[in-house]
């Protein structure tokens, strides 16, 4: 599993440091990882990278840390939010946000440390997958990293995070596995996307992305009132 990791403070000094440490944390872990750093929350705000984990600062010029990750949580609600702070007054509004860790400045490497062990438990207990045959061989994709999947010419297109997937199963047979999941739904036939990547939709078309590429799946007229109604319930339970 790869970490998408973010890590947010208007003190660059803090920020620096930070990401120094936790780096050398999960190289020592040898986890795969990838690391964006933001200084302020309004460019955090902006990414379409879907964070498995985010290193906030609470007081920030402009949006304070506890109401960024309020903002996250509505479309990403397995995101563990670590805070780390000068302030301890805001311990309680962190934990409004389910906070994962409440640490303050400067980060302890042997806190960060455990703190990572227990979050990767979380990870691997919650990962959800589905079986594939791709080239006669098994594979396995996480199910939080499929963006949507498509049919064409007799084979199924998985698109996730990572690239590209083609499989000769047939659409139905992995859309199957799919649609137990509250994340996924079907606008139209021969396509399933998943409700973390969207980032759009309009009375016919759905738009989802991550980082700088952009999907369009097209919506059916018959689909659209039950699409709306879900991803709204969706929404609002995240």
């Amino acid at each position: 599993m790869q970490l998408n990791i973010a890590v947010c403070d208007d003190d660059k000094f803090a920020l620096n440091n930070e990401f120094k440490l936790i780096s050398e944390v999960l190289k020592e872990k040898q986890i795969e990882y990838n690391i964006d750093v933001f200084d302020t929350p309004q460019k955090l705000l902006q990414s379409d990278t879907v964070y498995n984990i985010i290193f906030l600062d609470v007081e920030m010029n402009g949006i304070s840390g506890i109401k960024a990750a309020e903002a996250i949580r509505k479309t990403n609600k397995r995101c563990m939010f670590f805070f780390v702070t000068n302030y301890e007054q805001y311990l309680d509004d962190a934990f409004n946000q389910r906070a994962f860790r409440f640490w303050t400045k400067p980060m302890d490497k042997r806190k960060l440390s455990y703190g990572i062990d227990s979050a990767m438990k979380e990870f691997y207990e919650e990962e959800q997958v589905i079986d594939i045959i791709v080239n006669n061989n098994k594979v396995q994709v996480c199910t939080n990293n499929i963006i949507y999947i498509f049919a064409q010419n007799k084979k199924t297109h998985i698109i996730t995070t990572k690239g590209e997937i083609i499989t000769n199963a047939t659409y139905q047979s992995v859309f199957d596995q799919l649609k137990i999941y509250d994340i996924f739904f079907e606008p139209h036939r021969g396509y399933c996307v998943n409700f973390q990547y969207i980032k759009n939709y309009d009375k016919d078309k759905i738009f989802c992305s991550y980082r700088s590429e952009l999907y369009e799946v097209y919506l059916s007229r018959r689909k659209q009132e039950e699409f709306q109604r879900k991803f709204i319930k969706w929404i609002g339970e995240k």
